[in-house]
C-alpha cells in the first residue's frame, strides 16, 4: 500500500512514524503548508517522500497512492477530501468537524458512491462510538457529550474573546459552552471533531448536545458520552493524555487513525 498524509502536525507525524514501520506500506508521501516540518519527517523516516501541496503536484501522484489521510484542518479537509474523492481515491478524514456543513458532507458522500471509493472516519479521541453506532440501528432519544479540558487546551479561541471569557482567570470548573454539536464543530474546529463523529453516528448535528467545561485543575482531556433510548443507556468516559506540543489534541486520536489504518490494510473488521 502507498499513502499520502496531509498535515505534519501531532496526528500526521505520529501516524507517519507508525506507518513507516508497517511492512505492508511501501511508500508514504507527505505534504504540509510548512515544508520545514515535512522535511524533518523525510530526514527521520525511511519510506517518506515530500510532495508539494499544489493541486498540480498532487494530481501527478494520483495513480501512485491507495489512500489519502487528511490530518491537517477543517479548511484542508474542505479542499482535499473532495479533490481526491473525485479522482476515485480512498480517503481517511480526521477533521470531521467539516461535515457540520451539510452541503459539503453530502457532496463528499455522493462522490464516494459515484466514484466507488471509500471514505473513512476514525473514532478519534473518544470511546463508546461502537455502542452509539449499534443503538442507531434502532431509535435514540438523546446523545450528550460533556467535555472537560484545562485552560491550555482552550487557549486562543476567538469565541471566548467574543464572550468576554478569560480562560486563564478561571479558578474552578466552569461551563464555557453549551449548545448543539453543529455549533461546537464550527466554533471549536480543532477541539471538537468528536462532536461531529458522534453526530454522524447518532441523531445528527442539531440534536446532539455538547457541554464544554474548563477546569484549571485537570491535566487530561475528558469526554463523557451519554446515549439514551429504547435500547437502554450508554455512559462512556474517556480520559485522554494530550500531546505536549498540542494540548488541544489527544494522543488517542492519533492511535485511532493508526488502528483504523491497520484494519484497512488487513481487511479484517472486528466490532463493526
Amino acid at each position: 500500500m502507498r499513502l499520502l498524509i496531509i498535515g505534519c502536525g501531532s496526528i500526521g507525524t505520529t501516524l507517519a512514524k507508525a506507518v513507516d514501520e508497517m511492512p505492508e506500506v511501501d511508500l508514504i508521501y507527505i505534504t504540509d503548508k510548512s515544508k520545514v516540518c515535512a522535511a524533518h519527517l523525510v530526514e527521520k523516516l525511511h519510506k517518506v517522500k515530500y510532495v508539494d501541496n499544489s493541486d498540480e503536484c498532487l494530481s501527478d501522484i494520483i495513480n501512485d497512492i491507495d489512500l489519502v489521510v487528511e490530518a491537517a484542518s477543517q479548511e484542508a479537509a474542505r479542499h482535499f477530501v473532495p479533490f481526491f474523492l473525485e479522482r476515485g481515491v480512498d480517503v481517511m478524514m480526521m477533521s470531521v468537524g467539516a461535515f457540520a456543513d451539510d452541503d459539503f458532507r453530502e457532496k463528499c458522500f455522493k462522490l464516494s458512491k459515484e466514484k466507488g471509493c471509500r471514505l473513512f472516519v476514525p473514532s478519534g479521541a473518544i470511546t463508546g462510538t461502537d455502542g452509539l453506532r449499534s443503538a442507531s440501528a434502532g431509535e435514540i432519544d438523546e446523545v450528550t457529550l460533556i467535555t472537560t479540558k484545562g485552560p491550555k487546551s482552550l487557549r486562543s479561541i476567538e469565541y471566548f474573546k467574543q464572550k468576554g471569557i478569560d480562560i486563564e482567570r478561571i479558578k474552578e470548573p466552569t461551563v464555557v459552552f453549551e449548545g448543539s454539536a453543529r455549533d461546537a464543530a464550527r466554533i471549536f474546529p480543532r477541539n471538537m471533531n468528536i462532536a461531529a463523529t458522534l453526530s454522524l453516528l447518532g441523531i445528527g448535528f442539531d440534536r446532539t448536545k455538547v457541554k464544554i467545561v474548563c477546569d484549571p485543575n485537570v491535566e487530561r482531556n475528558t469526554h463523557t458520552l451519554i446515549v439514551k433510548g429504547p435500547f437502554g443507556e450508554i455512559t462512556s468516559t474517556t480520559s485522554n493524555v494530550p500531546f505536549p506540543r498540542n494540548p488541544s489534541t489527544s494522543y488517542l486520536a492519533a492511535l485511532s487513525a493508526i488502528a483504523a489504518l491497520k484494519r484497512i490494510i488487513n481487511n479484517v473488521w472486528i466490532g463493526v
